[in-house]
C-alpha cells in the first residue's frame, strides 16, 4: 500500500494521544458506514479478556490535508457509545449545560517547539516572543503550516512564542467538544507538516529545564441564548465584580476543584516541570485581571469590552482535551450548583507571594508531581463526576503506572529528577506528546 490516498480515522486515546489504522480512500464508504474495530487492551482501554471495540468516523470531522482524508471517531462496544470513550465523556458533560439552557464557548492556545530532529534535539530557530522572524526558512515554515492547518482546522492567528524554536496556534473559537476535535486534528496536522521538512514538532510540555514550556491555554465562557453571560466586565479596578454572579461561581468551581482537575489537564511526568515560577506557567491557585502569573487569568482588553472570558493556564498539551475540558465544566457546574463565592483577583505577581500572604489569601498550590496530582483526583468526587466511574478508574490506573515506572527508572538508573528533565521522560514524551 502506497502512502497517498489514505482515510485516517483518529481515535482518541485515554491518555492524549491517538490510535489509528490508515484505508485505501475506496474503502471510505465501509468506513462511515461500518466503522472499523480495534483491540481496545493494546490502547489502554480495556483488559484483554474483553477488548473488541469498534471506532465509528465521524463524518463532521472530516479534514483533508495532502492525500490524507482525516476523521475523528467515536468508540462502541457492541453497538452501544463506550463508556471509556473520552468523546462520549466531554459530550454528556456539555449535556448537562444545555439542559439548564446554557451553552459554553471555547478557545485554545496551542504552544509546541520545532526541533532539528530527535537525535539532535536543538532548536530551529534563535527567535523570541513575537519577533517577525526575518530568516526565511523559520518563516517559510511558519507561514505554511498556520495556512495548511487554517484551511483544515480553522486558525485565528499564530506567531512566534518566548522560548527559541517555539510556536503557538490559537484556533477560532467553537464549543468544547468541536474545539477538542480540532486540537487532536491540529497536533495530528502540525507533527505531519513538520515531519514532512526533516524536523520534528514536539508538544512535551516541558523539553528543556531553563527555557519557558509549552502550554495549551484553554479559555471558556458561558452563553445563554447566544450572548455571553459570564460578567458584565470591567476594568481591574473592577474586581471580581467584572463577573455576573453565574460567571463568578462558575469560576469558583474551576478553583475549588483544581487540585483534583490538575491530573487531567496536566496529565504527566514532565507537565510538572513546566508549572515552576518565572516562566508565565502557573503553581498557585488563583485568579487575576490580566495576570499571567495566576492559574487562571481574565483577559482584561476583552472584559473591559463586556466580553468576559476565563483563561485556565496550568493545561498543556500532552494532555487529552476532552477530558481537560470535562473536568473544568463539571467543576464549573458544581460552583454554580453551589453557589460558591468567588476570591478577590490577585493583583501582584503570584511568583513573588511570601508564604504569610499565601496562608492570608487562602491561596493554595497546584500539585508538585503525577503522583501527588493523583492523589488528589482519586479523593475529589467531582473527578468521578467529569469521566464516569469506569473512565476515572481506568485513567488513574494508567497514570499510576506512568508515575511508577518513572520512580523506577530513577531508582534504578541513578538520574537525579528534580530540577532537570531525564532520558526517560525525553524517550516517553518527546516524540510521542
Amino acid at each position: 500500500m502506497g502512502v497517498q490516498g489514505l482515510v485516517v480515522p483518529l481515535i482518541p486515546d485515554i491518555i492524549g494521544g491517538v490510535r489509528c489504522k490508515l484505508f485505501p480512500q475506496e474503502k471510505l464508504g465501509d468506513l462511515l458506514e461500518k466503522g472499523y474495530g480495534f483491540d481496545g487492551s493494546s490502547c489502554g482501554f480495556c483488559s484483554v479478556e474483553d477488548s473488541d471495540l469498534l471506532a465509528m468516523p465521524d463524518p463532521k470531522t472530516r479534514v483533508e490535508l495532502d492525500s490524507y482524508m482525516l476523521f475523528i471517531c467515536n468508540v462502541y462496544k457492541a453497538n452501544r457509545r463506550f463508556e471509556l470513550d473520552t468523546r462520549f465523556a466531554l459530550q454528556k458533560a456539555l449535556s448537562r449545560y444545555a439542559e439548564m439552557g446554557m451553552g459554553v464557548t471555547s478557545g485554545v492556545e496551542m504552544e509546541f517547539y520545532v526541533l532539528k530532529s530527535t537525535s539532535e534535539p536543538g532548536v530551529y530557530d534563535p527567535w523570541r516572543y513575537m519577533e517577525p522572524m526575518f530568516g526565511y526558512p523559520v518563516l517559510s515554515l511558519l507561514s505554511e503550516l498556520a495556512s495548511r492547518v487554517h484551511e483544515a482546522m480553522r486558525i485565528e492567528f499564530t506567531h512566534h512564542e518566548v522560548g527559541p524554536g517555539q510556536y503557538e496556534l490559537t484556533l477560532e473559537k467553537d464549543n468544547p467538544v468541536d474545539l477538542s476535535d480540532r486540537i487532536t486534528l491540529a497536533k495530528w496536522a502540525v507533527k505531519y507538516w513538520v515531519s514532512k521538512k526533516g524536523l520534528l514538532a514536539t508538544f512535551m510540555p516541558k523539553p528543556f529545564i531553563n527555557r519557558p514550556g509549552s502550554g495549551m491555554h484553554l479559555h471558556l465562557s458561558l452563553n445563554r441564548e447566544g450572548k455571553n453571560i459570564t460578567g458584565p466586565g470591567g476594568d481591574r479596578s473592577q474586581g471580581k465584580r467584572i463577573f455576573s454572579e453565574e460567571g463568578a461561581s462558575f469560576l469558583a468551581g474551576i478553583l475549588e476543584h483544581a487540585k483534583a482537575l490538575a491530573a487531567l489537564m496536566s496529565p504527566t511526568v514532565n507537565s510538572y516541570k513546566r508549572l515552576m515560577p518565572h516562566f508565565e506557567a502557573p503553581i498557585y491557585i488563583c485568579w487575576g485581571i490580566g495576570n499571567r502569573s495566576a492559574m487562571v487569568r481574565i483577559p482584561e482588553h476583552d472584559a473591559a469590552r463586556g466580553e468576559v472570558r476565563i483563561e485556565v493556564r496550568c493545561p498543556d498539551p500532552s494532555c487529552n482535551p476532552y477530558l481537560a475540558f470535562a473536568g473544568l465544566l463539571t467543576a464549573g457546574l458544581k460552583g454554580l450548583e453551589e453557589g460558591l463565592e468567588l476570591p478577590e483577583p490577585i493583583d501582584k505577581s503570584a511568583y513573588e507571594l511570601k508564604e504569610e500572604e499565601l496562608a492570608e489569601l487562602g491561596i493554595e498550590k497546584l500539585p508538585s508531581n503525577l503522583g501527588e496530582a493523583l492523589e488528589y483526583a482519586k479523593k475529589d468526587p467531582v473527578f468521578k463526576e467529569a469521566l464516569g466511574p469506569a473512565l476515572a478508574e481506568q485513567f488513574i490506573r494508567l497514570k499510576e503506572a506512568e508515575w511508577k515506572a518513572y520512580l523506577k527508572f530513577l531508582e534504578e538508573s541513578g538520574e537525579e529528577g528534580e530540577g532537570r528533565i531525564t532520558s526517560w521522560e525525553l524517550r516517553e514524551y518527546l516524540e510521542r506528546t
